[in-house]
């Protein structure tokens, strides 16, 4: 019986057939076409309208729009800023022309500081002043470290238009920045007209040998209705003491600064600002909002 079985063979396994390749369909170019041609279309789309669309936000006005608000909050930081314990100096307007809209459009954003000086342990106190001075409807707000070294105020002039001063404890100077942010190009017009200084400049200059004329002036409009303007000469010989130089025309007056290469007090309503290096000297006086 064992024998028998030995002999029975079991049958081979059936051959694998592999299934045959599925259909291959023709490529739809004229579908490929459609796309490319939709993606060309809403790029150009894109393109056009960044260049050519009006604004429809504050932000997208171009930097001639954006300049009266900056002369507005200008005038209205200089208002507050400006005291009879402390020296202020208002900055030109400058521009930024390397900021960027867009990936594919560039733009330009103007800046003006204002730059106060302080006595020392003065700062906190004046930043708060100014804080307080300014338009309530700006908003202003302080906000200080855990340490309490270190106070930021931050204040919206309108339409994009921010201020902004970092101060740190310590500080005898800090800056006031306006900035319209970045905006699209425009021409702008010049502004300003000659002036004639203060009687304060006229003599400071004249201390370093000047003829008390000004090289350049700066104005702005303030909220009360009068203007503010800061005179400046450069260029001037540097004396061998500051100090000793301006002796005489400091006299009375109200130091706020008095160091070797920087001096700066108020003569009534005048802020005077000297200071040298390199051989050359410069002053300015501010004529404020009161």
């Amino acid at each position: 019986m064992h024998a028998s079985m030995a002999a029975v063979s079991l049958p081979a396994a059936p051959a694998y057939v592999p299934p045959p390749p599925p259909e291959r369909r023709p490529t739809r170019w004229w579908l490929v076409a459609i796309v490319v041609a939709w993606a060309l279309v809403l790029t150009g789309l894109a393109v056009w309208s960044v260049r050519e669309d009006p604004p429809t936000v504050p932000e997208q006005r171009n930097i001639a729009e954006a300049l009266p608000v900056l002369h507005r909050a200008a005038g209205a930081v200089v208002q507050a800023a400006d005291g009879p314990d402390r020296v202020i100096e208002i900055g030109a307007v400058t521009y930024d022309r390397e900021c960027g809209l867009t990936p594919v459009r560039g733009g330009v954003e103007a800046i003006q500081d204002v730059t106060v000086r302080v006595r020392a342990d003065e700062a906190f106190g004046v930043l708060d002043s100014i804080e307080r001075g300014l338009p309530a409807a700006y908003e202003p707000a302080i906000r200080h470290n855990r340490e309490d070294t270190r106070h930021v105020l931050r204040a919206d002039a309108g339409e994009f238009v921010g201020i902004e001063a970092d101060v740190e404890a310590g500080s005898t100077s800090f800056s006031l920045r306006i900035s319209t942010g970045c905006r699209a190009a425009a021409d702008i017009a010049p502004s300003g007209i000659g002036r004639v200084p203060p009687p304060a400049f006229e003599a400071a200059a004249r201390a370093l040998g000047g003829t008390g004329e000004a090289a350049g002036d700066v104005t702005v409009s303030c909220p009360n209705g009068k203007t503010a303007t800061s005179f400046t000469a450069e260029g001037l010989t540097a004396p061998r003491d500051l100090g000793v130089a301006l002796r005489e025309v400091s006299a009375g007056a109200l130091v706020v600064q008095a160091e070797p290469h920087a001096w700066a007090y108020r003569a009534g309503e005048v802020s005077v600002v000297v200071r040298d290096g390199d051989g050359t000297a410069r002053v300015s006086a501010t004529a404020g909002c009161r």
